[in-house]
């Protein structure tokens, strides 16, 4: 139900105050100023229609509340005038000024319907109770002349050529089913039928026009919302990716300074030189580390006018740095490449250093002592393959630490919707194969 609004009741109070007034006051004023020909006054009363008394004042009082509950109680505002108007063209057949409040009270209907059937059903059933009820009002006056008269005038055919008039008097009425009256009421309806259909069509067309806004509203409202959900999960994509970034970078870093650490302990009594080598690469890792991190942590809220000074994605290119430094802490590991280098997107760059990145530490941390890894690097048509191998004494299912860290691999291939496998080699072993693919298919570019 629509809320009340003060500004509108007192639209409406006033709207049904000024058609009342020029409903009735001309015909006020004419009593008032024709004194000097009273009979003139009564008449032009008369046709005001005001000779109804108080029948006439019940029907304008259904009009008036009509007007008042329109903008709150639109059926129930539609039935009042429509009682009142129909009350009026009943006693008087005739349409008068307040009557207006039925096409005005139609359109505000015709304006809040959610139906336009229904809407099409009100506005006929509408025309058609005020052709009955001005066709009534016509006989209904008719009958009220003829018995204050009882006379009726007839023609009546002379001599077979002329016609004259003649006042009979006697009990004959007047004809209730007329083609004449029929017609006449046709013609003196049409007026109203035109405000009511001009009415139902404004307001059909604001109907329509407020469907149209909340329409376009609602669209627009859930753009916003799609926007929102993009946004929302681009920057829990992005989470994601800073997340893998970190783990990466501080699981390989805290794994080869911890390697370098025990190495510097165990040397520390019989041969200083070695340990001090060795935390010497630990303070290099961890600074290595430390600025990796915070430039991943620093690159969301970085100007652009820094971004030159940031330091480059890691790539296949900066493979050998990473073999070069796990050597530095006792690994042994071999380099193979096959095939002719092709030009590799980044985001297949950065997960294919990400992913020997990790294999390599899991090889440091769990194959133990005096193991071999092979990193073996083949470029296919269409395809790189990145396989590594060790010899360790390790369990692929994870029994003992192995698979830690192989969940962001797995993620990284799956992003890049390539294959992924692991297991054990005969000797017992660790081994894992990545074939990414290098065309566009699945690749979502990796920003620093």
């Amino acid at each position: 139900m629509p809320r009340f609004v003060p500004r509108h009741f007192l639209t409406d109070a006033t709207l049904a105050l000024v058609l009342v007034v020029l409903t009735v006051g001309p015909g006020l004023v004419m009593e008032f100023v024709a004194r000097t020909n009273p009979a003139a006054g009564k008449e032009y009363v008369e046709k005001m229609a005001l000779q109804g008394g108080r029948s006439w004042w019940v029907f304008a009082a259904l009009i008036v509340l009509g007007l008042l509950v329109r903008q709150q109680h639109p059926p129930l505002a539609l039935v009042l005038t429509g009682a009142g108007t129909f009350g009026h063209l009943f006693t008087d057949a005739r349409f008068q000024l307040l009557d207006l409040a039925l096409p005005l009270v139609l359109y505000t209907v015709a304006g809040v319907a959610r139906n336009r059937r229904v809407s099409l059903a009100v506005l006929a059933l509408a025309m058609l109770l005020t052709y009955a009820a001005m066709v009534g009002g016509r006989i209904y006056v008719e009958q009220q002349e003829f018995a204050r008269s009882g006379k009726q005038v007839v023609p009546e055919q002379v001599q077979g050529a002329s016609t004259k008039q003649v006042v009979r008097t006697g009990p004959r009425r007047p004809s209730v089913f007329s083609v004449d009256r029929l017609v006449t009421v046709g013609q003196a309806v049409t007026e109203l039928w035109l405000l009511l259909v001009a009415a139902f069509a404004v307001g059909d067309a604001m109907r329509s026009r407020r469907a149209h806004l909340a329409a376009v509203e609602q669209r627009t409202a859930d753009l916003a919302r799609e926007e929102r959900q993009r946004a929302a999960l681009a920057v829990a994509v992005e989470r994601a990716r800073i997340t893998r970034e970190l783990h990466d970078v501080v699981a390989h870093g805290i794994s080869v300074m911890v390697v370098q650490a025990q190495g510097a302990s165990a040397a520390l009594d019989r041969h200083p030189d070695r340990a001090a080598t060795a935390l010497q690469h630990v303070i290099t890792t961890g600074r290595a580390s430390l600025a990796e991190m915070r430039r991943l942590l620093a690159a969301g809220h970085t100007d652009p006018a820094e971004d030159a000074r940031l330091t480059p994605l890691p790539g296949l290119g900066a493979l050998p740095a990473l073999i070069d430094q796990l050597r530095s802490a006792g690994m042994r590991i071999e380099l193979h490449v096959d095939g002719v280098p092709a030009v590799v997107p980044a985001a297949v760059d950065l997960s294919a250093y990400r992913i020997a990145q990790e294999a390599l530490t899991n090889t440091l941390k769990h194959a133990g002592l005096g193991a071999v890894a092979v990193l073996r690097l083949a470029f296919e048509p269409g395809r790189l393959l990145l396989e590594v191998v060790d010899d360790g004494t390790g369990l692929a299912d994870g029994a003992d630490g192995r698979g830690n860290g192989l969940r962001g691999i797995a993620e990284r291939v799956a992003m890049l919707a390539g294959e992924l496998e692991i297991g054990r080699t005969e000797g017992g072993g660790f081994r894992l194969c990545a074939a990414l693919p290098l065309q566009a298919r699945g690749i979502t570019p990796v920003q620093p």
